[in-house]
């Protein structure tokens, strides 16, 4: 684990007044919500919509709703451009099908296989 995210994780368990992860009962929640009890993915889902539902990307002239599935696609895009397998993208998200995880990359992948990538620079000469 990143030592910001360890960090992250402790401060919110500070403001929340959770022992530290070291002195945590083995099969309490990591994070809690103000009354004490365990997220849910339904909550955290919920959670991040209502929190976002004023909330809008512009890109290109295109207005993108944020939401958590958002995330996902964002994950998916930042491991690929970070050299990682499709495949192990694949498994952390869960996906059983190699197609799933393909169409959250299409974008990437077309940008990959862009034309450009293979010119050679030599070939240029004098026109560029």
């Amino acid at each position: 684990m990143k030592e910001k995210v360890l960090n992250s994780i402790k401060a919110f368990r500070r403001s929340r007044g959770l022992p530290p992860i070291e002195k945590a009962e083995s099969n309490a929640p990591l994070f809690t919500t103000n009354t004490g009890k365990a997220y849910t993915p339904s909550y955290l889902a919920q959670y991040v919509k209502k929190e976002n539902a004023k909330l809008y990307l512009n890109l290109k002239d295109e207005v993108v709703e944020l939401t958590p599935h958002y995330f996902r696609h964002a994950f998916a895009i930042i491991s690929r451009l970070n050299k990682v397998e499709i495949y192990d993208i694949m498994k952390s998200l869960g996906h059983e099908r190699l197609e799933t995880t393909e169409i959250y990359l299409e974008k990437v992948f077309a940008k990959e296989n862009h034309p450009v990538h293979s010119w050679k620079p030599e070939l240029f000469g004098e026109y560029i």
